[in-house]
């Protein structure tokens, strides 16, 4: 959604036919090797989530491309808002009760996530990591198998965006214990975020647009303007809203600086707990 409303945005300003090309598969891996290899001319570009340039070189043994060497950061697109839900029948009523429960009985706890290294397997590991929990995963191929899997009684908790937590919340099967990104307390006033339990839990999946590493600073520029431009728009920052989505202009070096910070807290926590992924 986010890549095509971009591609809509920067062809009307550069006055050219956009396309969005979906390369599944890899954890994204295979969409970012296609736009590593490509020339940098500006003309082919990568829109990812965190994990694609954070979580997946630690994951993976033999990624097909370095997120260091191969691209240059063009503009952080947004940042979504998480949220921990729980079964009803866990009789947790805060995130103060969730821990107490999870401290009680270690690794009695299970939670669902996308998969291992997935955004939501990573937010409830730093989560747990951070507040002393030993909890169990259960991987599912993606976050609505594992939110399925929450409210059929097979997992306890999950980490889910806003947009995939809301109707549910709504139709009561779960309940919700704390959220956390830029609009966690538009959404959810009620309830705690995380990093009032720990600083270091400011957690929200966030996207960016990236560029083969040859392409020219003047376009990588030109394209980060145009791209601020769009999100500055009305029309683009309520439908990203609709999926919880905020909107963040700003210039590449920001997008470079928020993936330094979340490498250097991931990377250890990949390593002591031994993920990976074929």
């Amino acid at each position: 959604m986010i890549a095509r409303l971009m591609a809509q945005k920067l062809g009307d300003a550069l006055g050219q036919p956009s396309i969005v090309d979906n390369r599944a598969g890899a954890s994204g891996g295979i969409a970012a090797d296609y736009v590593a290899k490509s020339q940098g001319d500006g003309h082919t570009l990568l829109v990812a989530p965190d994990a694609v340039m954070v979580v997946n070189p630690f994951v993976f043994p033999k990624l097909p491309y370095d997120p260091t060497k191969n691209f240059r950061s063009v503009a952080l697109l947004g940042k979504a808002t998480l949220v921990l839900l729980v079964s009803p029948a866990m009789n947790a009523k805060s995130l103060t009760e969730f821990v107490q429960m999870a401290k009680a009985k270690p690794k009695a706890i299970n939670f669902g996530s996308g998969g291992p290294g997935h955004p939501s397997h990573m937010a409830m590991e730093l989560v747990a990591s951070r507040l002393g929990l030993q909890l169990t995963h259960v991987p599912y191929k993606g976050t609505s198998l594992a939110l399925q899997g929450l409210m059929g009684g097979d997992v306890n908790a999950v980490i889910v965006s806003m947009a995939e937590a809301m109707p549910q919340v709504k139709a009561g099967n779960v309940v919700a214990l704390a959220t956390s990104g830029p609009a966690a307390k538009e959404v959810f006033p009620n309830l705690p975020e995380f990093k009032e339990s720990h600083p270091d839990l400011d957690i929200s999946v966030w996207f960016g647009m990236f560029a083969p590493a040859s392409t020219s600073a003047d376009v990588v520029l030109r394209l980060n303007t145009e791209i601020n431009k769009a999100l500055g728009q009305a029309d683009v920052s309520k439908r990203l809203a609709e999926f919880g989505l905020t909107v963040t202009p700003g210039l590449p070096s920001v997008l470079d600086e928020l993936m330094a910070v979340d490498r250097a807290r991931f990377g250890p926590l990949v390593k002591a707990l031994g993920i990976t992924a074929n």
